[in-house]
């Protein structure tokens, strides 16, 4: 008698209308769209992309400033991982209004070491001017001030990440890393002392 009721109890439970299925998802399903890869690293780039999912204006220069901040973010991401690799950069779009060379590629240039601060210097400036150009064309005027700050504390890490990983040290081996420190070769103008051995020349 108890068995019956707590079946129909249970089948009750799974028909009643309106019930919600829960379906077995590891991770929250996520509109790749309006919330790009990496972005989730950074809280400056979720409140711009607030801000251009606002706008009226239905152009590529919203579908490029996304794409933008997702490589700035995914830059970052793939540069201080432990991991040391092109996982978030591989599958980014290469667009040469702001982009030198395609992400992944600049990344592993990176990990080798074959980067330079003038490098740096010209991919940084070229993602600032595009990235500024598609700020003033997406964003409402009232909150251009707001999302330009926005938009260069994400670029900042970019830069940040990109001067702590890429630049090492070149080697000089002419030149003593200190005062205390030996040198391989002495300067031309010490005066060393005479040496007396068997097959000593004279000064």
């Amino acid at each position: 008698m108890f068995a019956v009721l707590f079946l129909i109890a249970g089948l009750l439970i799974v028909a009643r209308p309106g019930s919600v299925p829960v379906e077995p998802f590891a991770v929250a399903a996520v509109n790749a769209i309006l919330t790009p890869a990496c972005t989730e690293r950074s809280a400056a780039a979720q409140s711009l992309l607030s801000r251009i999912a606002l706008c009226d204006t239905d152009s590529g220069d919203k579908q490029e400033l996304r794409l933008l901040i997702s490589k700035l973010c995914c830059f970052e991401a793939d540069l201080i991982t432990p991991a040391a690799g092109v996982y978030r950069t591989l599958p980014l779009q290469f667009r040469t209004a702001h982009d030198m060379e395609p992400a992944s590629t600049l990344v592993g240039r990176c990990f080798r070491n074959a980067i330079r601060q003038r490098d740096i210097d010209l991919i940084v400036e070229k993602f600032k001017g595009r990235g500024l150009q598609l700020v003033a064309a997406t964003v409402e005027k009232s909150e251009l001030v707001t999302a330009t700050a926005e938009f260069m504390e994400v670029l900042e890490r970019t830069r940040s990440a990109l001067q702590n990983t890429c630049l090492v040290p070149q080697p000089q081996l002419d030149t003593p890393e200190g005062p205390r420190d030996v040198g391989y070769w002495a300067p031309k103008m010490t005066d060393l002392s005479q040496y007396k051995g068997i097959s000593a020349t004279e000064k």
